[in-house]
């Protein structure tokens, strides 16, 4: 699945930048950015075909694509969410969304810490966190958010498709990326809707190496 999903997020990345002028402007703070959104939920602990858990198979996809990305190229960040609570702690668990690298110039031996230091715990505050995100990515004249996750929203409110189409009136896209979900799942379900309010797409990941 690892080498999958790399392939997968590294195109969804591709797709998100797909018209955007090459001579756009280069001052800081409005400067294309990229919000990669790490889900850090409990359920990301389960297991694929390989044995190995979603959350390793998500960290590793995302410590390639940031290899393969130029320092200074584009400004990425990374929010993470569900990974410093307990899920049996709602009220924390809530609000458990973090900035843990705001959207600058990419740097990657730090982005690659921050990735690697991830532990899923908690609960799934997509809503909150797609927020955040408009904060996280303001005053840009492209910005893309990619959200990869294996579950829905165990926090509403506020509704994540509802928080998208508000990220699409301030020019922001959401691309999702699903892990092992069904057809009809209420979490495929979800994340497709949530690509579809913002204008972005929606991938899904349901095949093991």
């Amino acid at each position: 699945m690892t080498r999958r999903v790399g392939l997968l997020v590294a195109l969804t990345l591709a797709t998100a930048f797909v018209g955007v002028p090459a001579a756009a402007p280069q001052e800081e703070g409005v400067r294309p950015g990229i919000l990669l959104v790490l889900d850090g939920s409990g359920s990301m602990n389960a297991l694929d075909e390989s044995g190995r858990s979603l959350l390793d198979g998500a960290k590793d996809s995302l410590l390639r694509l940031v290899d393969v990305l130029p320092e200074g190229g584009v400004d990425v960040g990374l929010r993470v969410y569900g990974h410093r609570t307990s899920n049996d702690d709602p009220v924390r668990g809530c609000a458990d969304s973090e900035l843990v690298v705001p959207v600058g110039p990419l740097d990657t031996g730090a982005m690659r810490r921050a990735i690697e230091g991830v532990r899923a715990s908690g609960y799934t505050p997509i809503g909150l966190s797609l927020t955040e995100a408009a904060g996280d990515l303001a005053g840009r004249d492209a910005a893309t958010v990619i959200l990869v996750s294996d579950g829905e929203d165990t926090c509403a409110p506020p509704d994540p498709c509802e928080v998208a189409g508000q990220l699409a009136d301030a020019g922001i896209t959401v691309n999702t990326v699903g892990f092992y979900l069904e057809d009809g799942s209420p979490a495929r379900g979800q994340l497709e809707c949530i690509a579809g309010a913002s204008g972005g797409t929606y991938t899904d990941v349901d095949e093991a190496d």
